[in-house]
């Protein structure tokens, strides 16, 4: 699959538009089909550390999940009180993952439930320098990459201290290692799906690292 990022300007408009629309929609209705679940469960790792497969588990396991909220577009109304008026009551990806974003969510939503997807260092420099290729975060030398993969290991750090004396808050998985579904429903306290775990993108990425 191509990265929007990688589209001329006016498609990647319309298409973060359609998805916009899609998860409007999306919302409206998807009270008839899942109950809502509390509390809320924010997955906070960064972009490239399977946060897809994560937001697909959780939409298995019966939360109204939601992907890249809004595609990164700025609401007006600000993100806590989109969250905050929501059907949602699962989000992954973007805003979540913003710097420091998580420490409001746990301030505006008491008791939530956090997930912190994590993944070796080295392998998420190679995916993000190879995501973001010929676009504005495009890694141009040696330094830069390693400045992104020290951002990477600090933020990991700062969340698992920032929540060390809350342990029931946090859950910290490498989806990539392998994860198994009693992991995730422990924490969530839900019963295991009869559907496999999901690892949407993993073989495409696990193919072009081989291969470099």
């Amino acid at each position: 699959m191509v990265p929007v990022y990688y589209l001329p300007r006016f498609v990647q408009k319309i298409l973060r538009r359609i998805i916009i629309t899609y998860q409007y929609i999306y919302a409206f209705f998807i009270p008839i089909f899942k109950k809502k679940n509390s509390p809320l469960v924010f997955c906070i790792g960064d972009g490239k550390t399977a946060t897809t497969s994560l937001s697909k588990a959780l939409g298995i396991m019966g939360y109204r999940s939601v992907h890249y909220l809004r595609t990164g577009y700025y609401p007006k109304v600000g993100w806590i009180e989109l969250i905050r008026k929501s059907n949602y009551d699962s989000f992954a990806d973007w805003p979540m993952m913003r710097e420091g974003f998580y420490k409001e969510l746990d301030k505006e939503f008491p008791n939530s439930k956090f997930i912190l997807t994590l993944r070796d260092p080295q392998s998420y420099g190679k995916s993000f320098e190879r995501f973001f290729k010929k676009t504005e975060w495009e890694i141009k030398n040696p330094e830069q990459l390693k400045k992104e993969i020290k951002r990477f290991e600090n933020r990991n750090n700062e969340i698992i201290n920032y929540f060390k004396d809350r342990p029931s808050q946090l859950l910290v998985i490498d989806i990539f290692k392998g994860v198994e579904w009693s992991e995730l429903c422990n924490f969530l306290d839900k019963p295991i799906p009869k559907k496999p775990f999901p690892h949407k993108n993993k073989w495409s990425y696990t193919k072009k690292e081989k291969k470099e």
